[in-house]
């Protein structure tokens, strides 16, 4: 062994070292902190590392190592350790980079350890020693081939050291009111150079649902719940052995007896006045139609099973009166459960530094771009429903996204002048 020219086992040595100088590294000093790499330090550290894989091909005829990193020897076991730590990593469930680890080893923190790193890390300098020797020994034919370790090299450098400097931000924003402050995954406060002000929050819900529970809340039938979805064309449907009749229909409806006690109340009490259960209990006359904050759908119900019939309002409520059921007896009930979001959006004004006001709607799952900023739609109070007056929206910026797009485009363009090259050859 070590005797020249090096092979495999050379290889697969030298890959060993570097997992058993990581576990020493990982318990000694503790998982490397990407903090560190902040800009510029990791500009700084990618200038380095690109000046030393030109001294090292440069001096390759003075230094054996260095000319053995250009070979499959050197490529085989590293790419074979990267992607079964890869693995590894898909297979184990990872704790956000703000958390510790959930495994005394690290494996839970997969980017932040340090075999993990070293291993990837001598993947990156051999991938980079190729690129250098194949662009020094440039020819148009072996385009495609230096194209592809470009990319390669180009993501896996700056995907790493880049993910130092982005930023993920939640910021809490009411109705009306300017908001540039946003918080990290430690409740840090950071100031933006960009402010949004809520002006309107919409939502879009599913159906109603209805199903029949137990005493203790639980759904019946226990292992396969049965649920009777309440949509337009809804007037009549079995469920859990009732036959269900919708004898009326209120969409945005709050209990009469609720309406005729705020009607004359100054508005400031309006939004402080509640339905509790007691209220609802107690209360006559069923529900009306309304367009204030709070209502909720509302279904007039009869359900009947042979002889027995039971007709009642049902709702599943909403912050300003609790969910009303129909008792169906046996300790059963017939409840409409929560709704559920289908879309939801904000219309906002956005203010930047540099003097823009755009006035646009993010919806979730659809983020808007503006000054190196992606803003995408995160939550909303979801207590208050469609009529939430805060939406939560989360803020991410990373400035090395493009230089990572880049060399994934670069490896996708190389692997298709691989193919049709290769296609070309099986012509000939």
């Amino acid at each position: 062994m070590w005797n020249k020219p090096w092979n495999l086992k050379e290889g697969v040595a030298i890959v060993a070292g570097l997992l058993l100088v990581g576990l020493l590294l990982q318990f000694s000093i503790g998982p490397l902190d990407w903090v560190l790499f902040l800009w510029p330090a990791n500009g700084i550290t990618l200038i380095v590392l690109i000046i030393a894989l030109i001294l090292f091909y440069l001096l390759r005829k003075k230094v054996y190592f260095f000319r053995f990193m250009m070979t499959m020897q050197a490529a085989i076991p590293a790419i074979a350790a990267s992607a079964l730590l890869t693995i590894i990593m898909g297979l184990s469930r990872q704790v956000p980079a703000e958390q510790p680890a959930a495994d005394f080893i690290g494996l839970s923190k997969m980017l932040n350890f340090w075999p993990f790193i070293l291993v990837y890390f001598w993947m990156t300098m051999i991938v980079g020693e190729t690129a250098v020797h194949q662009l020094a020994h440039f020819s148009w034919r072996r385009l495609p081939v230096i194209t592809s370790h470009l990319g390669l090299f180009i993501v896996l450098t700056t995907a790493t050291l880049g993910c130092a400097d982005m930023q993920r931000l939640k910021m809490y924003c009411e109705k009306g009111q300017p908001e540039w402050r946003g918080l990290d995954a430690l409740n840090n406060v950071h100031e933006l150079p960009i402010a949004i002000q809520l002006n309107q929050f919409t939502i879009d819900e599913y159906p109603p649902k209805l199903m029949v529970i137990d005493k203790t809340g639980r759904p019946i039938p226990y292992k396969k719940p049965e649920v009777l979805l309440i949509d337009d064309n809804f007037k009549q449907g079995n469920i859990a052995g009732w036959h269900i009749t919708m004898n009326k229909k209120i969409e945005d409806a709050i209990p009469k007896q609720l309406a005729g006690m705020i009607k004359n109340m100054p508005m400031q009490m309006k939004g402080m006045l509640r339905m509790d259960s007691l209220g609802m209990a107690i209360k006559t006359g069923g529900y009306i139609q309304s367009s204030m904050a709070g209502s909720a759908c509302a279904l007039s119900i009869t359900a009947t099973k042979g002889k027995d019939r039971k007709e009642g309002w049902i709702t599943c409520g909403s912050y300003q009166f609790p969910l009303e059921t129909l008792k169906l007896g046996d300790g059963k009930s017939l409840v409409m459960a929560s709704r559920e979001p289908k879309r939801f959006a904000s219309k906002v004004n956005i203010y930047t530094q540099d003097g823009k006001n755009i006035l646009t709607e993010i919806e979730v799952n659809k983020p808007f771009k503006v000054n190196g900023w992606k803003i995408y739609q995160l939550s909303y109070n979801e207590q208050m429903g469609k009529w939430s007056n805060v939406s939560v929206f989360e803020l991410v910026r990373d400035p090395w996204l493009n230089v990572v797009y880049v060399g994934i485009y670069l490896l996708i363009i190389g692997a298709i002048g691989m193919f049709l090259t290769a296609s070309k050859k099986k012509e000939n």
